[in-house]
């Protein structure tokens, strides 16, 4: 019996095509998952900004408002979003509102990002910048992701554009108002497939921020 060379060559076309298919999808499965990602972290900077900013007006004349979201963070270590600091809505309020942290590892996990590390309490709160930047604005420095492991997002919140100067609690009065608060998510995707990894490396570097002005009257 007489074999068919062509259909012997399109099994090899088509092998090699099929090759590069795979190749392709796999690079674009990576791709979407930064994206995915990326899209995740910018929402939880923006949710620790707003948190951190709010103003809450003066219960009478005479008495200062407050900022009482414009710290660093609670203390909560369980689930995200079952903190009972964020859970309060009792009127007058009984518990102490929750820190930035707190809004920020809520919108996280609704990506399905673990909750970050703080920076603050190890002494770096604005990081160094590759650029020189005075707003403390990416592109950041290989120092800032040194202390995450691979998709874990690390948390910087930058007052005042002022490196060292923290928060670990809210202030009694409205007086940063006019201030500038920067929530700073960085992280290295790592990339779950082997082509990716040979074309870029084993992880690439996230970076995310959120300027907004603290509020007050």
């Amino acid at each position: 019996m007489r074999c068919d060379p062509q259909r012997g060559q399109s099994s090899v076309e088509f092998a090699l095509a099929a090759v590069v298919l795979l190749l392709l999808a796999l690079g674009l499965t990576d791709l979407g998952r930064v994206f995915y990602f990326d899209v995740g972290l910018a929402g939880a900077t923006r949710e620790g900004a707003r948190a951190a900013t709010w103003f809450v007006p003066p219960p009478q004349t005479g008495s200062p408002g407050t900022n009482p979201d414009l710290y660093d963070s609670d203390g909560w270590t369980g689930a995200p979003c079952s903190d009972p600091n964020m859970l309060d809505n009792s009127s007058p309020r009984v518990l102490p509102f929750p820190g930035i942290k707190q809004s920020v590892d809520c919108d996280l996990s609704k990506s399905g990002l673990p909750a970050s590390l703080l920076q603050n309490s190890s002494g770096t709160t604005c990081p160094s910048t590759s650029d020189g930047n005075s707003q403390y604005n990416p592109p950041y420095t290989d120092s800032a992701y040194a202390a995450g492991a691979i998709n874990q997002p690390l948390l910087y919140i930058c007052y005042n554009s002022t490196p060292g100067l923290d928060l670990t609690t809210a202030p009694p009065d409205n007086s940063l108002k006019g201030r500038d608060v920067n929530v700073i998510l960085v992280m290295s995707f790592g990339f779950a497939t082997g082509f990716m990894q040979g074309v870029l490396g084993n992880s690439v570097h996230l970076a995310v921020n959120t300027h907004m002005i603290v509020g007050g009257f």
